[in-house]
């Protein structure tokens, strides 16, 4: 047994490789937002090389997840995405009835009103 599975009870080339997948993913995901940038601010030869280095990460990734015995397309535990909802399709929620039947416009500074807030006959708030 190595110094690292004594430590952790976890072989080293695991951790790695569980480290090598996260990283990847990670700059994947962070290279979106300079491709939005490069392509944004028009350098589209920018955006071209952001995208090829994007490419190289999901690569790795998925080099990666097979290493790990990890099969390729596992939705979310092998769960089909449609499944997720218990199969029924999912409506779609006005944001004034998301946020418990406020909307953002409805916030002060971001934060509810506080009920002590308003006039102690409890009518319309002004201001």
């Amino acid at each position: 047994m190595d110094s690292g599975e004594r430590t952790t009870g976890t072989r080293d080339e695991y951790f790695n490789l569980v480290s090598v997948l996260y990283h990847s993913l990670q700059g994947a995901d962070h290279l979106e937002v300079y491709i939005f940038d490069a392509e944004t601010s028009g350098d589209e030869r920018l955006a071209a090389f952001f995208r090829e280095a994007q490419v190289m990460h999901v690569q790795i990734a998925d080099r990666a997840k097979g290493l790990l015995g990890i099969p390729e397309n596992r939705a979310l535990g092998g769960v089909p995405p449609d499944a997720i909802s218990g199969g029924m399709p999912q409506e779609e929620v006005p944001p004034e009835e998301a946020a418990g039947g406020m909307s953002p416009g409805d916030m002060a500074g971001g934060m509810p009103p506080d009920p002590g807030d308003g006039p102690p006959d409890g009518g319309p708030r002004v201001g």
